[in-house]
């Protein structure tokens, strides 16, 4: 039976947020090659450089390293150089401090996290608004992803009565997500006839062999091992309805509508409608607005190099750049460099 939307959707947005502060997301990819990105790399916050520009971003086995990592070598071999250096922080939480106690100009934050500050709502509803936030450019998505058999008994959300899925850990970040996937289809996990938890690994390879017949998934997209599984056993991608997607983006605050182009997976034919989180690289009102228009145009002028970087930055798209007004104000001087 589905929870009361309205009244679930309210719990749940807390619940979201809480489950998802300081934790990284499956991205499949490769820490080893997440590294190779970078050039000036600093594991902590330097000190009185001043001449130096830094940019926050997560941990070195994480995406948001590499990604700050690049946007510091588009700085460095503009043809007017600035040096540029990144500092390692925990989590989003880390980077919005940092932001707000000036001790650096930049940071990469998860967009839900950057949202639910500027707004005040969730974790920051104690202490209020974030206003002096503000976006410069948002980045590649970690796509929400229920993944089903190609020829198998699930070919929209209502499908999983029923049925059995792979879901996560209640209170675990694709628990939660599987949940809000559940409750916009009227179903809960009691409609469910097997729930299990495994990790995402186990889970597509129970997939693949018929043990179960759903899991959801938080990746970037095309990801090796779900490329792997649609060869070997036809997995593919569940398109989300006009509803659903409207429904979910109600409840996952700082999320955008994410489309799968057709042919991302081996048998999939058609393009998929899901949503998702980007990293979004935040300042603040008060950044130097030369400063702030350097780094977005080194950004526009090296985005073919940014694709080429990371392969989970390879479909990052000019328009996907201005989708951080969606999080946060842009900044005045990153919205001139954008054409906004």
């Amino acid at each position: 039976m589905s929870f009361g939307k309205n009244a679930w959707f309210g719990r749940m947005a807390g619940g979201l947020a809480a489950a998802a502060f300081g934790l990284g997301l499956l991205t499949m990819t490769s820490p080893a090659s997440a590294q190779s990105a970078s050039t000036s790399l600093d594991l902590s916050i330097p000190g009185e450089d001043t001449d130096r520009v830094l940019i926050g971003g997560g941990l070195p086995f994480g995406l948001y390293f590499p990604l700050a990592g690049t946007l510091c070598r588009l700085m460095e071999t503009e043809s007017v150089p600035r040096s540029c250096a990144v500092a390692s922080l925990s989590d989003s939480a880390a980077a919005i401090a940092a932001l707000q106690e000036g001790r650096m100009p930049f940071a990469i934050v998860q967009s839900d996290w950057l949202y639910h500050a500027v707004q005040g709502s969730s974790r920051y509803r104690d202490v209020g608004p974030a206003e002096e936030l503000r976006s410069v450019a948002a980045f590649y998505t970690e796509a929400f992803t229920v993944f089903v058999k190609a020829t198998g008994p699930v070919s929209r959300l209502s499908d999983l009565d029923g049925k059995r899925a792979s879901l996560g850990t209640p209170g675990s970040y694709r628990g939660i997500l599987a949940d809000a996937a559940l409750d916009v289809a009227g179903l809960d996990r009691d409609d469910l006839s097997e729930v299990s938890g495994e990790p995402v690994v186990a889970a597509i390879d129970r997939l693949c062999d018929g043990q179960t017949d759903a899991v959801v998934v938080m990746a970037v997209h095309p990801a090796d091992l779900l490329t792997a599984a649609g060869r070997r056993c036809g997995i593919t991608p569940l398109s989300f309805s006009d509803d659903e997607v409207s429904d979910l983006l109600g409840v996952l605050q700082g999320y955008s509508e994410v489309t799968i182009p057709a042919k991302t997976y081996p048998g999939q034919s058609v393009s998929v409608r899901t949503v998702g989180l980007r990293p979004v690289l935040t300042t603040t009102v008060d950044a130097d607005p030369a400063l702030v228009a350097d780094l977005t145009t080194a950004l526009t002028r090296g985005l073919a190099r940014l694709n080429a970087s990371h392969p989970a930055f390879a479909t990052i798209k000019v328009e996907d750049l201005a989708s951080a007004t969606l999080f946060a104000p842009l900044h005045p001087a990153a919205a001139q460099a954008l054409g906004q």
